[in-house]
């Protein structure tokens, strides 16, 4: 039998950039995600 999982919410990403550039200077992010919806 299987069984369905449901969530509500919205997944948080946050875009870091490489190196100590700001974000409007970097070519390339490092991208990383969370919150409560990302753990179920």
């Amino acid at each position: 039998m299987k069984q369905k999982v449901v969530t509500f919410g919205e997944i948080m990403l946050r875009l870091a950039p490489e190196g100590y550039y700001r974000f409007v200077q970097a070519d390339t992010f490092g991208a990383t995600y969370g919150g409560g919806e990302a753990n179920v």
